[in-house]
């Protein structure tokens, strides 16, 4: 009987060591700048699709409404604008099939497109897609999960100085003035780094 309860002691233990153990790598994997984070998409969303600003949560859904509304629709650019109504809106630059792009107005709360055309002179920033593996919904919420708390304020692709191909997420605390541009791999998701946003 002694022995049955020491083995359940021991039991218990290594089972509460290894919860922890898990607890905090999973934890530390969010906020990482490694591939932990990169690696599980759904773990990164799930540590808190609750924990994410309203701003994030809009521009999410903004993102995929976006992207439904565009045939083969991939966005890589979002901004937050005031619409012709004076209201908030999304500004969002989709491309379509890898080459046509379309300019979105959606709104706020991500729910409905309020405008859209064809751009007949597409940025050059079509042609950098091609390298792109991680898509500008997981980039966001990759840099929101980094950036806890903080409201989002645009997302971009571009190219870093050694010539990768970059999603640049700008963020924000809640009533401060300056940012923060969160820079990771558009191939990886791995975090390259934060500066301040112009």
């Amino acid at each position: 009987m002694v022995r049955n309860t020491a083995k359940c002691v021991l039991f218990v233990a290594a089972s509460a060591t290894l919860g922890l153990t898990a607890c905090s790598g999973s934890d530390s994997g969010t906020k990482s700048s490694g591939a932990t984070g990169t690696h599980s998409p759904s773990g990164s969303a799930s540590a808190g699709a609750s924990a994410l600003t309203a701003s994030v949560r809009g521009a999410l859904k903004a993102l995929d409404t976006a992207d439904r509304d565009v045939p083969g629709g991939q966005s890589f650019d979002l901004e937050k604008e005031t619409g012709t109504g004076g209201s908030p809106v999304w500004d969002i630059k989709t491309a379509s099939n890898g080459k046509d792009q379309y300019n979105l107005s959606v709104s706020e709360d991500g729910a409905k497109v309020v405008n859209k055309r064809q751009d007949m002179t597409p940025d050059d920033d079509v042609a950098k897609l091609k390298d792109v593996r991680i898509p500008a919904q997981e980039a966001v919420k990759l840099a929101a999960g980094h950036r806890q708390g903080e409201d989002l304020k645009s997302i971009e692709i571009d190219r870093n100085s050694t010539g990768a191909t970059v999603w640049q997420v700008s963020t924000v605390k809640p009533g401060a003035q300056n940012g923060t541009e969160t820079i990771l791999d558009a191939r990886s998701g791995k975090l390259l780094g934060d500066k301040a946003a112009d």
